[in-house]
């Protein structure tokens, strides 16, 4: 199933899953590249509100990201059982990075510059393509950027997007299945 192109790139939805599995963070292609500008980057959203307890640890547990870019504006973990110091302990085993995208807030930088921050952060980062990169959101009003616009920003690299919502929430401007894949 197909939607109409947005900024440039075609979403193509796959079937639904209903639980996390690690092989539903893993690229699609099944041809391992030697070129890493050729792997899909495979870019997570997790609507932290909405996840049930648990699924957070599986979510890292299981997709292994060199990155999790926290975009709540209020960034805690006392999801359930867990707590901050379980959720960083949590990253260290993954060997994914945290970054707080907020922080510059906290100094007085505005929202946009932040944003600008981030932009200019997300080429250079040396982001691994072979593992997934998770995006931690809050409510829309509770988070630095929306997921339109962090797949704004993401959709101007060459690389193929593979996107996965957690728990399973389609945008806004979609309906339907929500593993996609940005071609």
């Amino acid at each position: 199933m197909s939607s109409p192109e947005r900024g440039g790139l075609r979403i193509v939805s796959s079937k639904r899953r209903t639980s996390l599995s690690a092989e539903m963070f893993r690229p699609k292609d099944s041809q391992q590249s030697l070129f890493d500008d050729e792997c899909p980057w495979t870019i997570v959203f997790a609507h932290v509100p909405d996840l049930p307890e648990g699924a957070f640890v599986d979510l890292i547990r299981l997709s292994e990201p060199s990155f999790v870019f926290d975009l709540r504006l209020a960034p805690r973990f006392d999801i359930g059982a867990l707590n901050r110091e379980r959720a960083f302990e949590l990253f260290d085993r993954a060997h994914a990075t945290y970054v707080d995208t907020t922080t510059p807030l906290m100094g007085g930088a505005n929202r946009e510059e932040v944003i600008e921050r981030l932009i200019r952060r997300m080429p250079t980062t040396g982001l691994d393509a072979r593992r997934p990169v998770v995006f931690l959101l809050g409510r829309s009003e509770s988070s630095l950027a929306t997921q339109p616009e962090i797949l704004s920003i993401l959709g101007h690299s060459a690389r193929r997007l593979e996107i996965i919502n957690v728990p399973e929430i389609a945008l806004p401007e979609q309906s339907g299945d929500s593993h996609e894949r940005l071609a």
